[in-house]
């Protein structure tokens, strides 16, 4: 069995069709055990479990995509609000290699690429708080590579445990690069620390952002201070964890398949993809960012 299968509702054409309706109600158009099962999933396997649900079924409107995008977003809000992924205010993003590297030039993306590796949080340029969670359905796949990968927060604390001058630093504040997206008169970094209480209270869970090359990018700015010897190795430390094979959940999302992620839990990227030859065939995936309810 998959992975992704282990957390997968799958929807009925019925159910996506409901969802691909152009009058604006809402996820409200499906039934209310379907929303209920859903809402369950989403506190047992994104919130508490392991970061992820996956809801299949999308694939039946593969030949319209005006009613797939339609889908998706009112898809995305059973999960919460949904929030502008950059300056432009775009609700909907779409992910696919535009032939560029990781945090070249001064705003482009992760998503923008088709290199791999890099493990991360969307929303490591916002301020906090960043998105509760965000979402991705596969359009097309690669024609080779392009699998998710996955490793939870609480499993990087516990390899760091015997570490603390490690967690120590992570819990300190780094300058990421806003890629562009300050408004004017604001500075061009964000300073956040990688590891943070999400919560009020003592012993709330801890919430992490991060991606290691808007870091580099941020304190490589003028007036903003170097990288310090404690910093650079605490994120190599942190690096090291994101690349262990025993620490990454890994699967190579459908066409068709709508996955949700816990954003403050999970650190996820992909394996370097090819693409088809045919364009229209290349690697896509439309996203969305999440609040989730209160």
């Amino acid at each position: 069995m998959r992975p992704f299968d282990r957390v997968k509702i799958e929807l009925s054409e019925e159910s996506v069709r409901l969802l691909a309706r152009p009058e604006d109600r809402g996820p409200n158009h499906l039934s209310d055990e379907l929303r209920e099962e859903v809402a369950e999933a989403v506190v047992r396997d994104v919130r508490d479990g392991p970061g992820i649900l996956v809801l299949g079924g999308f694939e039946c409107l593969a030949d319209d995509e005006e009613a797939l995008r339609r889908a998706f977003l009112t898809g995305s809000r059973l999960f919460g609000e949904l929030m502008p992924q950059n300056a432009s205010g775009e609700l909907l993003r779409e992910v696919r290699d535009r032939g560029t590297r990781i945090g070249e030039g001064r705003t482009t993306r992760y998503s923008d690429s088709r290199f791999g590796g890099s493990l991360h949080t969307d929303g490591a340029e916002a301020p906090l708080p960043v998105p509760d969670y965000f979402t991705l359905l596969c359009v097309h796949q690669a024609a080779l590579g392009g699998a998710l990968q996955l490793v939870h927060v609480r499993d990087v604390v516990r390899e760091l445990k015997d570490r603390p001058e490690v967690l120590d630093v992570l819990r300190q504040p780094f300058h990421f690069d806003r890629r562009g997206d300050e408004a004017p008169g604001e500075p061009p970094t964000t300073l956040k620390p990688v590891l943070f209480a999400d919560g009020d209270m003592p012993g709330d869970p801890l919430g992490v952002t991060y991606l290691r090359q808007y870091i580099e990018v941020g304190h490589a700015r003028p007036d903003v201070p170097d990288l310090t010897a404690a910093q650079v190795a605490a994120l190599d430390a942190l690096d090291a964890l994101l690349a262990d094979p025993a620490l990454i959940s890994q699967d190579r999302q459908q066409p068709g398949e709508l996955a949700v992620f816990n954003n403050k839990r999970l650190l996820h990227g992909r394996t370097e993809f090819t693409d088809h030859g045919d364009g229209d065939r290349s690697r896509l995936l439309f996203r969305t960012w999440i609040r989730r309810p209160a």
